[in-house]
């Protein structure tokens, strides 16, 4: 089935417009008049024309004119209005938000929202109810699978809604933040990175209860055994949000060197990365949403690329816990 096209009571909805399916009431009522025969009155016979005068129009017929063309058919604004967002809280998790926003009259009671992407293994389907008022919006989460990781072809993507009454709506979802492209993007790059050149995992952290210290991240990276010339670089540990990296010397720094290279057949190696809060406001920690996601400078095939690897629940619990007593314990 086509995109857009849809049977029965289903709506057929396009990105920038809608095309609604009506009954066919107008084809039906004109058959049974074709059917009925002499249901309409015979014309009047045409009145006869002496030679060389000239006819007159009939009594009430205007003359006939140049054709006028049909107005061309402007497609109507969208009732509902579908959106695909990821929103801060949604990173660390893998969530996307279907944002419906409801521009019709009467409130839309959903029972079933879908949206599958080429970009994504498999159809994000959510079946709890949701009540979306007239004129409201309304965000509805879904869960990332594993991405594809193909970017060779356009991405194609259908967005659906089941409501109540059994109505359909389907809809190529809008795209307001930019973001349909770059979306899964670094799960991709990070699976190819382990791949062809070393499996990154972290190790348990050394994180002191009390603040009495910095947060020392440990990742561990095992390089790749087979045989092969690809080869690997990690540059440097970037600052979050809430947490900054610190050199030697203790100073915190926007970028931690690390300058690590690997080769195929390498001894597996651990880094260890200290931290310190880059900020100490209370509602920065408490409302967190990306300050334990963490982001290295690497480099793959000559290539440079950032690996975004988000903590672990534990390692995430422990260092905003942390991060609260070390800014406590700071003068």
């Amino acid at each position: 089935m086509p995109s857009g096209s849809l049977p029965g009571s289903r709506r057929a909805w396009h990105h920038g417009g809608v095309r609604v399916r009506r009954s066919g009431c107008v084809g039906l009522a004109l058959g049974a008049l074709l059917l009925t025969g002499g249901c309409a009155a015979s014309p009047a016979p045409a009145p006869s024309v002496t030679a060389g005068a000239t006819p007159m129009p009939s009594a009430g017929v205007a003359p006939a004119g140049p054709e006028v063309p049909a107005e061309p058919e402007v497609p109507a604004e969208p009732e509902v209005l579908m959106e695909i967002v990821q929103l801060r809280g949604d990173v660390a998790s893998g969530h996307i938000e279907l944002r419906v926003t409801n521009g019709s009259d009467a409130s839309l009671r959903v029972v079933r929202a879908t949206y599958a992407s080429s970009r994504w293994s498999a159809p994000m389907v959510r079946e709890d109810e949701a009540v979306i008022p007239p004129g409201q919006r309304r965000n509805l989460r879904l869960q990332l699978p594993e991405p594809t990781c193909d970017r060779r072809a356009p991405i194609e993507h259908l967005a659906t809604l089941e409501l109540t009454d059994g109505t359909v709506l389907e809809q190529q979802p809008a795209d307001p933040l930019d973001q349909l492209e770059r979306l899964g993007q670094e799960i991709c790059d990070l699976r190819l990175f382990e791949e062809a050149v070393a499996q990154l995992t972290w190790l348990e952290p050394s994180i002191p209860a009390d603040g009495s210290g910095p947060a020392v991240l440990r990742l561990h990276v095992v390089p790749a055994q087979q045989p092969g010339e690809q080869r690997g670089w990690i540059g440097a540990l970037t600052a979050t949000v809430l947490l900054t990296p610190v050199d030697a010397s203790g100073t915190r720094v926007e970028d931690l060197p690390l300058d690590l290279t690997i080769e195929r057949g390498d001894a597996a190696t651990v880094l260890e990365m200290p931290l310190e809060p880059g900020r100490c406001d209370p509602h920065a920690i408490a409302e967190d949403k990306q300050g334990t996601i963490f982001r290295l400078l690497a480099m793959m095939g000559g290539e440079p690329v950032e690996l975004v690897l988000p903590s672990p629940d534990a390692q995430r619990e422990a260092l905003l816990d942390w991060a609260v007593a070390r800014c406590a314990a700071e003068p």
